[in-house]
């Protein structure tokens, strides 16, 4: 069970690379350590599994301004990443 909850804000300890990053003209997105997100869901299992990582991730939106999924007309800076709990902190 997960420690931390829907809309808890958080810090990243590592980067990470977003979801859809350099997918379908999306620019290719690393979201940078120490960047502040919110939580959007938690206990999420995994689809697939490496030896030694956890089985389930949190997701975790960040803002960030000018940098647009899908077309930029729409205005959309939000990037969700997977994140697991040892790779993040409450802000």
């Amino acid at each position: 069970m997960s420690r931390f909850k829907v809309g808890d804000r958080v810090a990243l300890k590592k980067a990470q690379e977003a979801w859809y990053s350099g997918y379908a003209g999306n620019p290719v997105v690393i979201v940078p350590e120490g960047a502040v997100g919110v939580v959007g869901s938690v206990d999420v299992p995994c689809t697939y599994h490496r030896k030694g990582e956890p089985l389930r991730f949190n997701c975790v939106d960040f803002v960030l301004p000018g940098v647009f999924s899908g077309d930029p007309i729409h205005g959309n800076c939000k990037w969700r990443c997977g994140v697991w709990e040892k790779e993040m902190r409450k802000a």
